[in-house]
């Protein structure tokens, strides 16, 4: 017996001794994404606050919550549950101690009134429109109460003005009232667009009515009574929220159902077309003014695959795919901002620019997780959740580094950029992997004037955009540092490329009359003369022996180091990444095309009557590259003087190098086999069909040789075995 009290004792204090660990390690995981889509974790940003879950219980309802739909706070952080499934909206004070219901009420006729199925609740906490707005959507209409003593104010019935089609009713889902008293309401009926009313609740217009994907076989077979009438409806927005920054701009979420808008809106990530966002903010015409300047458009999740190209199997067959689902937006300080992902329960937090700040929350039932989240509210510092599923929210609290992030976010919309110069080295000292705050530091110096320092934030970031403004400032402060020695230098520069191809002349209108072999500087110095006089050029080449083997190498090799300077010497602008190419892969990538053409020419012509032995295709081949070494070179050196848009002049000075190659190349093939430009052309041709069968017989060759060493490998294992 007391050996069986001991076991036990030590199991329970192992227990006790991994509990604390396993409670620590069972939390949601924050984290963010880098600019090229990697996850990164990050320290935690908000983290449940008290004891986690706030339910019927703890917060004393006789009553508990039945489907609620909605949270929201006030500015004395009040928190408004819309219980729908009991048709009353549940109000706590900032400790969710004290408790107030709005269930029955009496009308402005003196008639006793209530709810029918109310989804959601806006609450203005000031100023001349104060007051609480449910969307009470059974009864058709918006009933606003009073904020302190929650007595009915006011009934906002279907909007005159307002025209209905006979299959559609005024439903309200959702609403927002804007410091001018205009209100904003999302009927689940109507598909034309957000509805604006006066403060008076009378029908103003449509704004924002969002675009949706048309199948144009489908439009055709309607236009025949084949189809679907309803093709082209556009999709109707889900949830409103209030800017708080302006208190005159929307935040509306659009939640995507049909396969095709879901790859437009996964598509939309990267290429930030606000035409499938599924969250928007409008201004009061319906324009979204929406920055979508981060890494990647505001869309909850970014690592993601469409449902189609992912295979279910036992292993992930629970596990979310797809698209974000974006149910509801919630608006914070300094223009802080956050959205659900319905699909994952997850919180995303963007700033006003549409950076992605972090992530958290996940499915799940452990110490601040959630089942289903369906709607968020910032209750000052603080953000709740709501969680439909367990018919309880959950409050997170601030951490210090979210703190610290915050007040770096709020220094640089106050443009005092010193200050948020130092507190983005805070956040970066408690997240170094955090490539956002790389950014924001970079732009914080550049406003300040030091874009050299800003530069190398950018690069830490792998931010070539803000890198090139940056880089253009330090180019402007160089050239009219140094812009006297700069011209003094083109100058120079000028007149030594004038002694060169002069001094190239010389020596080939010399060798042009000398008798007998030329010497080997001859030999090269004859490329300047072939680039600009090609037939004459050629003809020299093959019957005036002004070429050679020897000089037909250095050209090749000039070419195989140019192109590798090309792959590790461009700035970083172009090679933001780096390099990892060697002078081996280069040599591979010159000798290997060449050699395909000069033994397939040679292959073709022999059959066509050409005139030119191996030999000279090697040497007219080889000569034709004299053009590529030179301008290779001039355009890696661009790549340290250019960059954004100037860029396309690096790409014109490699495609000229590129053309002339090939210019040179046909009238050498022509000349070297003494063809008419006809015939020249389809020899090229069979040159080029001739290189793909060498390589298909060489692919084959390679992948035949290979399984007879595995069959004979096989072969002696398994008579050594036995």
């Amino acid at each position: 017996m007391k050996k069986l009290i001991r076991i036990i004792s030590f199991m329970f204090a192992i227990m006790m001794l991994v509990a604390p660990c396993a409670l620590a390690a069972t939390p949601y995981q924050t984290y963010t994404y880098s600019i090229d889509g990697t996850v990164l974790d990050s320290p935690d940003a908000y983290v449940p606050y008290g004891n986690g879950a706030v339910t019927s219980a703890s917060l004393g309802l006789e009553k508990p919550l039945s489907s609620p739909s909605d949270i929201e706070s006030d500015a004395d952080e009040n928190i408004y549950i819309t219980d729908k499934g009991n048709n009353r909206i549940v109000i706590t004070d900032k400790y969710y101690s004290e408790v107030y219901i709005i269930k029955d009420f009496i009308n402005a006729d003196g008639i006793p009134d209530s709810f029918n199925t109310p989804v959601s609740t806006f609450v203005v906490s000031e100023g001349d429109f104060e007051g609480i707005y449910v969307c009470d959507k059974g009864n058709h209409r918006i009933v606003k109460f009073t904020r302190d003593t929650k007595e009915l104010e006011k009934i906002y019935n279907e909007p005159k003005g307002l025209e209905l089609e006979n299959t559609e009713a005024y439903t309200p889902v959702s609403c927002v009232v804007d410091k001018h008293g205009r209100m904003y309401v999302i009927s689940d009926q109507i598909t034309k667009g957000i509805i604006a009313l006066t403060s008076n609740g009378e029908f103003i217009n449509y704004i924002g009515a969002a675009k949706v994907s048309v199948d144009a076989l489908g439009v055709i077979m309607s236009l025949f009574g084949l189809g679907d009438d309803d093709v082209d409806v556009p999709t109707s927005f889900s949830n409103l929220e209030l800017d708080e920054s302006t208190g005159d701009f929307l935040y509306a979420t659009i939640l995507y159902k049909t396969d095709e808008d879901k790859e437009n809106q996964f598509n939309a990530i990267e290429s930030k077309n606000p035409d499938y966002a599924p969250v928007r903010l409008l201004n009061a015409s319906g324009v979204d003014i929406m920055n979508r300047n981060g890494f990647f458009a505001p869309a909850g999740e970014v690592a993601v695959k469409l449902e189609k190209d992912v295979v279910k199997t036992t292993t992930n067959k629970d596990a979310p795919v797809g698209v974000s689902e974006i149910i509801d937006v919630s608006s914070g300080p300094n223009g802080v901002w956050s959205i659900i992902d319905n699909k994952r329960s997850k919180i995303y937090t963007y700033d006003k620019n549409g950076n992605l700040l972090y992530i958290f929350g996940d499915i799940g039932n452990q110490f601040g997780n959630l089942t289903n989240a369906k709607a968020i509210t910032y209750q000052g510092e603080k953000i709740v959740v709501l969680d439909v599923s367990n018919s309880s929210f959950t409050v997170y609290r601030r951490t210090e580094y979210a703190q610290i992030l915050d007040t770096a976010i709020e220094y640089q919309n106050g443009r005092d950029f010193e200050a948020a110069s130092e507190a983005w080295d805070e956040v970066l000292a408690w997240n170094n992997n955090f490539d956002t705050a790389y950014v924001e530091k970079g732009k914080s110096l550049y406003r300040a004037g030091n874009f050299s320092e800003a530069s190398n934030y950018f690069k830490n970031a792998y931010d070539t955009e803000n890198y090139a403004a940056a880089f253009k400032e330090m180019r402007a402060d160089i050239m009219e540092t140094l812009f006297i020695p700069m011209i003094v230098g083109i100058v120079l520069l000028v007149i030594g490329l004038a002694w060169v191809f002069k001094k190239a002349g010389k020596i080939n209108t010399a060798a042009a009359v000398k008798a007998g072999n030329k010497s080997f500087k001859e030999e090269l110095t004859y490329g300047f003369h072939l680039m600009f006089h090609p037939f004459d050029g050629y003809w020299d080449l093959k019957h005036e022996k002004r070429g050679s083997i020897r000089a037909s190498l250095v050209f090749i090799g000039a070419t195989v180091l140019a192109f590798y300077w090309q792959a590790v010497g461009q700035s970083y602008y172009y090679m933001p990444e780096g390099s990892t190419a060697t002078i081996f892969s280069q040599i591979t990538a010159v000798l290997i095309p060449l050699l395909l053409f000069m033994v397939s020419n040679w292959c073709f012509t022999t059959l066509f009557d050409g005139e030119g032995s191996f030999k000279d295709i090697f040497i007219a081949t080889s000569y034709a590259l004299f053009p590529v070494p030179v301008l290779v070179a001039v355009s890696t050196l661009l790549t340290h003087a250019l960059v954004g848009t100037e860029g396309q002049i690096v790409t014109m000075v490699v495609s000229i190098a590129y053309i002339w190659m090939i210019f040179l190349m046909v009238i050498g093939m022509q000349v070297t086999h003494d063809y008419s430009m006809g015939k020249n052309i389809l020899t090229i041709l069979a040159t080029i069909l001739g290189m793909i069968i060498i390589m298909f017989i060489a692919v084959l060759f390679t992948s035949l040789i290979s399984k007879m060493v595995t069959l004979v490998t096989s072969i002696v294992s398994e008579l050594s075995y036995r």
